[in-house]
Protein backbone atom coordinates (compact mmCIF):
# COMPACT_ATOMS: atom_id res chain seq x y z
CA UNK A 1 0.00 0.00 0.00
CA UNK A 2 2.98 2.12 0.81
CA UNK A 3 4.41 1.50 -2.42
CA UNK A 4 1.06 1.72 -4.18
CA UNK A 5 0.24 5.86 -2.39
CA UNK A 6 4.22 6.47 -2.73
CA UNK A 7 3.87 6.47 -6.70
CA UNK A 8 0.83 8.06 -6.95
CA UNK A 9 1.80 10.87 -5.01
CA UNK A 10 5.62 11.27 -7.41
CA UNK A 11 4.13 10.20 -10.52
CA UNK A 12 0.37 11.95 -10.17
CA UNK A 13 0.20 14.35 -7.55
CA UNK A 14 3.14 16.17 -7.01
CA UNK A 15 3.81 16.68 -10.34
CA UNK A 16 0.29 18.17 -10.97
CA UNK A 17 0.85 20.75 -7.94
CA UNK A 18 4.84 21.60 -8.92
CA UNK A 19 3.87 24.54 -11.56
CA UNK A 20 1.57 26.23 -9.22
CA UNK A 21 3.53 25.54 -5.51
CA UNK A 22 7.01 24.87 -6.51
CA UNK A 23 8.19 26.73 -3.64
CA UNK A 24 7.20 24.17 -0.91
CA UNK A 25 6.57 21.56 -3.26
CA UNK A 26 10.28 21.58 -4.79
CA UNK A 27 10.97 20.78 -1.37
CA UNK A 28 10.31 17.15 -1.69
CA UNK A 29 9.67 17.07 -5.82
CA UNK A 30 12.33 17.45 -8.46
CA UNK A 31 10.71 17.08 -11.65
CA UNK A 32 14.47 16.76 -13.04
CA UNK A 33 14.44 13.20 -11.37
CA UNK A 34 11.64 11.93 -13.25
CA UNK A 35 11.53 7.87 -13.10
CA UNK A 36 14.57 7.88 -11.16
CA UNK A 37 11.79 8.35 -7.98
CA UNK A 38 10.47 4.85 -9.20
CA UNK A 39 13.89 3.35 -7.32
CA UNK A 40 14.25 5.54 -4.85
CA UNK A 41 10.64 4.75 -3.53
CA UNK A 42 11.36 1.19 -4.29
CA UNK A 43 14.02 1.27 -1.70
CA UNK A 44 12.52 3.06 0.73
CA UNK A 45 9.00 0.49 0.85
CA UNK A 46 11.89 -2.58 0.75
CA UNK A 47 14.21 -0.63 3.82
CA UNK A 48 10.67 -0.46 5.95
CA UNK A 49 9.61 -4.78 4.99
CA UNK A 50 13.27 -5.27 6.25
CA UNK A 51 12.90 -2.94 9.33
CA UNK A 52 9.85 -5.10 10.36
CA UNK A 53 12.40 -8.24 10.79
CA UNK A 54 14.11 -6.10 13.64
CA UNK A 55 13.10 -8.82 16.00
CA UNK A 56 14.29 -11.51 13.79
CA UNK A 57 17.67 -9.54 13.05
CA UNK A 58 18.47 -8.23 16.48
CA UNK A 59 16.61 -10.37 18.43
CA UNK A 60 19.22 -12.89 17.98
CA UNK A 61 23.06 -14.11 19.20
CA UNK A 62 25.14 -13.60 16.29
CA UNK A 63 27.78 -16.34 15.68
CA UNK A 64 29.79 -17.05 12.22
CA UNK A 65 29.47 -21.18 11.39
CA UNK A 66 32.57 -21.14 8.39
CA UNK A 67 31.79 -24.99 7.85
CA UNK A 68 27.86 -24.43 7.59
CA UNK A 69 28.74 -20.98 5.04
CA UNK A 70 31.13 -22.74 2.81
CA UNK A 71 28.37 -25.86 2.47
CA UNK A 72 25.24 -22.93 1.75
CA UNK A 73 27.80 -21.30 -0.73
CA UNK A 74 28.73 -24.68 -2.41
CA UNK A 75 24.82 -24.97 -2.45
CA UNK A 76 23.49 -21.65 -3.48
CA UNK A 77 26.75 -20.40 -5.50
CA UNK A 78 24.99 -22.56 -8.66
CA UNK A 79 21.70 -21.22 -8.01
CA UNK A 80 22.86 -17.67 -8.49
CA UNK A 81 24.31 -18.66 -11.69
CA UNK A 82 20.76 -20.13 -12.88
CA UNK A 83 18.79 -17.60 -11.47
CA UNK A 84 21.19 -15.02 -14.18
CA UNK A 85 20.56 -17.82 -16.90
CA UNK A 86 16.83 -17.20 -16.05
CA UNK A 87 16.46 -13.51 -16.03
CA UNK A 88 18.91 -13.72 -19.28
CA UNK A 89 15.93 -16.14 -20.71
CA UNK A 90 13.57 -13.34 -20.21
CA UNK A 91 15.39 -10.29 -21.29
CA UNK A 92 17.95 -11.53 -23.86
CA UNK A 93 15.60 -11.43 -27.29
CA UNK A 94 14.59 -8.08 -26.28
CA UNK A 95 18.29 -6.99 -25.83
CA UNK A 96 19.42 -8.02 -28.39
CA UNK A 97 17.13 -7.75 -31.21
CA UNK A 98 17.72 -4.04 -32.43
CA UNK A 99 21.44 -5.45 -32.90
CA UNK A 100 20.31 -8.77 -34.41
CA UNK A 101 17.23 -7.37 -36.72
CA UNK A 102 19.19 -4.76 -38.87
CA UNK A 103 16.36 -2.70 -40.29
CA UNK A 104 15.11 0.66 -40.17
CA UNK A 105 11.81 -0.20 -38.11
CA UNK A 106 13.94 -2.76 -35.64
CA UNK A 107 12.75 -0.22 -32.31
CA UNK A 108 8.95 -0.27 -33.84
CA UNK A 109 9.06 -4.18 -34.14
CA UNK A 110 10.34 -4.63 -30.78
CA UNK A 111 7.46 -2.39 -29.75
CA UNK A 112 5.00 -4.67 -31.31
CA UNK A 113 6.85 -8.15 -29.72
CA UNK A 114 6.53 -6.49 -26.17
CA UNK A 115 3.39 -5.16 -26.10
CA UNK A 116 2.13 -9.07 -27.34
CA UNK A 117 4.15 -10.40 -24.76
CA UNK A 118 2.35 -9.16 -21.86
CA UNK A 119 -0.77 -10.78 -22.50
CA UNK A 120 1.36 -13.99 -22.76
CA UNK A 121 2.43 -12.81 -19.44
CA UNK A 122 -0.60 -14.44 -17.85
CA UNK A 123 1.18 -17.54 -17.96
CA UNK A 124 4.10 -16.46 -15.92
CA UNK A 125 1.82 -15.11 -13.21
CA UNK A 126 0.55 -18.43 -13.14
CA UNK A 127 3.49 -19.98 -12.57
CA UNK A 128 5.04 -17.85 -10.27
CA UNK A 129 2.15 -17.87 -7.71
CA UNK A 130 2.52 -22.11 -8.51
CA UNK A 131 6.19 -21.85 -7.49
CA UNK A 132 5.57 -19.68 -3.79
CA UNK A 133 2.46 -22.22 -3.32
CA UNK A 134 4.37 -25.53 -4.22
CA UNK A 135 7.67 -25.22 -3.71
CA UNK A 136 7.64 -25.15 0.25
CA UNK A 137 5.24 -28.45 0.36
CA UNK A 138 8.36 -30.45 -1.59
CA UNK A 139 11.26 -28.69 0.60
CA UNK A 140 8.89 -29.58 4.16
CA UNK A 141 10.88 -32.38 5.50
CA UNK A 142 7.63 -33.96 7.29
CA UNK A 143 6.62 -34.57 3.82
CA UNK A 144 9.37 -36.85 2.84
CA UNK A 145 7.63 -40.11 2.29
CA UNK A 146 5.05 -38.84 -0.17
CA UNK A 147 7.75 -36.22 -2.19
CA UNK A 148 7.66 -38.81 -5.06
CA UNK A 149 3.96 -38.92 -5.25
CA UNK A 150 3.46 -35.19 -4.72
CA UNK A 151 6.11 -34.46 -7.26
CA UNK A 152 4.08 -36.41 -9.69
CA UNK A 153 1.11 -34.93 -8.94
CA UNK A 154 1.83 -31.76 -8.54
CA UNK A 155 3.46 -31.87 -11.84
CA UNK A 156 0.16 -33.27 -14.16
CA UNK A 157 -2.06 -30.87 -12.61
CA UNK A 158 0.35 -27.94 -13.12
CA UNK A 159 0.39 -29.03 -16.60
CA UNK A 160 -3.30 -29.34 -16.30
CA UNK A 161 -4.27 -25.80 -15.28
CA UNK A 162 -1.77 -24.67 -17.63
CA UNK A 163 -3.20 -26.14 -20.65
CA UNK A 164 -6.34 -25.30 -19.47
CA UNK A 165 -5.32 -21.45 -18.98
CA UNK A 166 -3.70 -21.12 -22.55
CA UNK A 167 -7.00 -22.27 -23.96
CA UNK A 168 -8.81 -19.68 -21.78
CA UNK A 169 -6.39 -16.93 -23.40
CA UNK A 170 -7.04 -18.40 -26.67
CA UNK A 171 -10.37 -18.36 -26.54
CA UNK A 172 -11.05 -14.81 -24.97
CA UNK A 173 -7.99 -13.42 -27.44
CA UNK A 174 -10.35 -11.00 -29.50
CA UNK A 175 -11.08 -9.37 -25.71
CA UNK A 176 -7.52 -9.62 -24.39
CA UNK A 177 -6.10 -7.67 -27.14
CA UNK A 178 -7.86 -4.75 -26.27
CA UNK A 179 -5.24 -3.90 -23.18
CA UNK A 180 -2.82 -3.40 -26.27
CA UNK A 181 -3.26 -0.78 -28.78
CA UNK A 182 -4.76 -1.79 -31.77
CA UNK A 183 -1.26 -0.85 -34.22
CA UNK A 184 0.29 -3.76 -31.77
CA UNK A 185 -2.63 -6.25 -32.80
CA UNK A 186 0.09 -7.87 -35.58
CA UNK A 187 2.53 -9.10 -32.86
CA UNK A 188 -0.62 -11.46 -31.62
CA UNK A 189 0.39 -14.03 -33.24
CA UNK A 190 3.21 -14.47 -31.19
CA UNK A 191 1.45 -14.84 -27.97
CA UNK A 192 0.36 -18.80 -27.80
CA UNK A 193 4.24 -18.95 -28.88
CA UNK A 194 5.25 -17.31 -25.97
CA UNK A 195 2.70 -18.99 -23.52
CA UNK A 196 4.09 -22.06 -24.52
CA UNK A 197 7.61 -21.21 -23.44
CA UNK A 198 6.26 -20.33 -20.38
CA UNK A 199 4.77 -23.80 -19.72
CA UNK A 200 7.80 -25.38 -20.34
CA UNK A 201 9.62 -23.01 -18.05
CA UNK A 202 7.08 -24.10 -15.47
CA UNK A 203 7.57 -27.95 -16.20
CA UNK A 204 11.51 -27.25 -15.94
CA UNK A 205 11.00 -25.66 -12.76
CA UNK A 206 9.32 -28.83 -11.83
CA UNK A 207 11.66 -31.05 -12.79
CA UNK A 208 14.20 -28.98 -11.20
CA UNK A 209 13.54 -30.44 -7.83
CA UNK A 210 15.89 -33.21 -8.14
CA UNK A 211 19.27 -31.29 -8.12
CA UNK A 212 17.66 -29.10 -5.20
CA UNK A 213 17.09 -32.19 -2.85
CA UNK A 214 20.20 -33.76 -4.17
CA UNK A 215 22.40 -31.22 -3.63
CA UNK A 216 23.70 -31.09 -6.89
CA UNK A 217 22.59 -27.51 -7.61
CA UNK A 218 26.37 -27.57 -10.23
CA UNK A 219 23.74 -29.36 -12.61
CA UNK A 220 20.97 -26.62 -12.51
CA UNK A 221 23.61 -23.93 -13.77
CA UNK A 222 24.26 -25.93 -16.33
CA UNK A 223 20.63 -27.50 -17.96
CA UNK A 224 19.90 -23.60 -17.48
CA UNK A 225 22.99 -22.32 -19.00
CA UNK A 226 22.98 -24.66 -21.94
CA UNK A 227 18.96 -23.40 -22.14
CA UNK A 228 19.87 -19.79 -22.05
CA UNK A 229 22.73 -20.63 -24.77
CA UNK A 230 20.31 -22.65 -26.97
CA UNK A 231 17.88 -19.69 -26.95
CA UNK A 232 20.85 -16.97 -27.56
CA UNK A 233 21.53 -19.13 -31.07
CA UNK A 234 18.43 -19.32 -32.02
CA UNK A 235 18.00 -15.43 -31.88
CA UNK A 236 21.07 -14.51 -33.71
CA UNK A 237 20.46 -17.15 -36.43
CA UNK A 238 16.49 -16.51 -37.08
CA UNK A 239 15.89 -13.19 -35.86
CA UNK A 240 17.52 -11.34 -39.43
CA UNK A 241 15.15 -13.36 -41.28
CA UNK A 242 12.01 -13.72 -38.97
CA UNK A 243 12.34 -11.10 -36.64
CA UNK A 244 10.26 -11.20 -33.52
CA UNK A 245 8.31 -14.21 -34.37
CA UNK A 246 12.29 -16.22 -33.99
CA UNK A 247 12.01 -14.31 -30.77
CA UNK A 248 9.33 -16.34 -29.74
CA UNK A 249 10.42 -19.84 -31.02
CA UNK A 250 13.80 -18.97 -28.81
CA UNK A 251 12.23 -19.58 -25.83
CA UNK A 252 10.70 -22.33 -26.93
CA UNK A 253 13.90 -23.70 -27.75
CA UNK A 254 15.53 -22.51 -24.75
CA UNK A 255 13.14 -23.68 -21.82
CA UNK A 256 12.19 -27.00 -24.16
CA UNK A 257 15.88 -27.75 -24.07
CA UNK A 258 16.28 -27.13 -20.31
CA UNK A 259 13.14 -29.10 -19.75
CA UNK A 260 14.32 -32.50 -21.90
CA UNK A 261 17.84 -32.49 -20.69
CA UNK A 262 16.53 -32.02 -16.38
CA UNK A 263 14.34 -34.54 -17.14
CA UNK A 264 16.41 -37.08 -18.83
CA UNK A 265 19.11 -36.47 -15.73
CA UNK A 266 17.06 -36.28 -13.39
CA UNK A 267 14.98 -39.69 -13.83
CA UNK A 268 18.81 -40.93 -13.51
CA UNK A 269 19.44 -39.23 -9.92
CA UNK A 270 16.60 -39.18 -8.79
CA UNK A 271 13.56 -40.95 -10.77
CA UNK A 272 10.02 -39.71 -10.18
CA UNK A 273 6.86 -41.71 -11.57
CA UNK A 274 5.51 -39.04 -13.84
CA UNK A 275 2.29 -39.40 -14.81
CA UNK A 276 3.68 -39.15 -18.75
CA UNK A 277 0.48 -40.95 -20.80
CA UNK A 278 -1.98 -38.31 -19.10
CA UNK A 279 0.08 -35.64 -19.66
CA UNK A 280 0.38 -36.12 -23.08
CA UNK A 281 -2.97 -37.37 -23.69
CA UNK A 282 -3.96 -34.12 -22.14
CA UNK A 283 -1.01 -32.15 -24.59
CA UNK A 284 -2.42 -33.22 -27.75
CA UNK A 285 -6.51 -32.60 -26.61
CA UNK A 286 -5.04 -28.75 -26.61
CA UNK A 287 -3.42 -28.91 -29.29
CA UNK A 288 -6.31 -30.82 -30.83
CA UNK A 289 -8.81 -28.16 -29.32
CA UNK A 290 -6.26 -24.89 -30.73
CA UNK A 291 -5.85 -26.00 -34.03
CA UNK A 292 -9.91 -26.22 -34.29
CA UNK A 293 -10.02 -22.68 -32.74
CA UNK A 294 -7.09 -21.01 -35.60
CA UNK A 295 -7.91 -23.44 -38.32
CA UNK A 296 -12.15 -23.17 -38.07
CA UNK A 297 -12.64 -19.33 -38.52
CA UNK A 298 -15.26 -16.72 -39.20
CA UNK A 299 -15.24 -13.21 -39.09
CA UNK A 300 -17.04 -12.04 -36.51
CA UNK A 301 -15.19 -11.72 -32.89
CA UNK A 302 -18.31 -12.33 -30.49
CA UNK A 303 -19.28 -15.32 -32.29
CA UNK A 304 -15.43 -16.81 -32.43
CA UNK A 305 -15.06 -16.18 -28.44
CA UNK A 306 -17.98 -17.83 -28.43
CA UNK A 307 -16.95 -21.11 -29.92
CA UNK A 308 -13.18 -20.85 -28.25
CA UNK A 309 -15.41 -21.02 -25.37
CA UNK A 310 -16.72 -23.71 -26.22
CA UNK A 311 -14.12 -25.66 -26.77
CA UNK A 312 -12.24 -24.68 -23.85
CA UNK A 313 -15.02 -26.01 -21.55
CA UNK A 314 -15.10 -28.92 -23.89
CA UNK A 315 -11.49 -29.50 -22.07
CA UNK A 316 -12.27 -28.71 -18.62
CA UNK A 317 -15.28 -31.11 -18.72
CA UNK A 318 -12.68 -34.19 -20.21
CA UNK A 319 -10.68 -32.79 -17.48
CA UNK A 320 -13.06 -33.22 -14.32
CA UNK A 321 -14.56 -36.36 -16.05
CA UNK A 322 -11.43 -38.24 -16.42
CA UNK A 323 -9.50 -37.13 -13.41
CA UNK A 324 -13.09 -37.65 -11.28
CA UNK A 325 -13.26 -34.58 -9.68
CA UNK A 326 -16.24 -34.01 -9.67
CA UNK A 327 -17.41 -37.46 -7.47
CA UNK A 328 -14.24 -36.74 -5.39
CA UNK A 329 -15.69 -33.10 -4.67
CA UNK A 330 -19.56 -34.33 -4.62
CA UNK A 331 -18.35 -37.37 -2.05
CA UNK A 332 -16.68 -34.81 -0.08
CA UNK A 333 -19.43 -32.48 0.54
CA UNK A 334 -22.03 -35.31 1.49
CA UNK A 335 -19.28 -36.44 4.15
CA UNK A 336 -19.33 -32.75 5.39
Amino acid sequence: MLNISLNLLYFVLLPALYPAHKDTVGLIYDPSIGVGYAFFLNLVCTALVTFGFWKEIFGVKWNFDWPLLKKMLGYSWPLLVLGIAGILNQTADKILFPYIYKQADANMQLGIYGAAVKIAMIMALITQAFRYAYEPLIFDKNAADDKNKMQAMGMKFFIIFTLAAFLAVMAGIDILKHIIGRDYWQGLVVVPIVMVAEIMMGIYFNLSFWYKLTDRTIWGAAISGIGCLMLLLVNIIFVPTYGYIACAWGGVAGYGTAMVISYLLGQHFAPVDYHIKDIALYTVITALLYAAGAIFTVDNEVLMTIYRSVLFLLFLAFVLKREGLLAKLSARLHRK
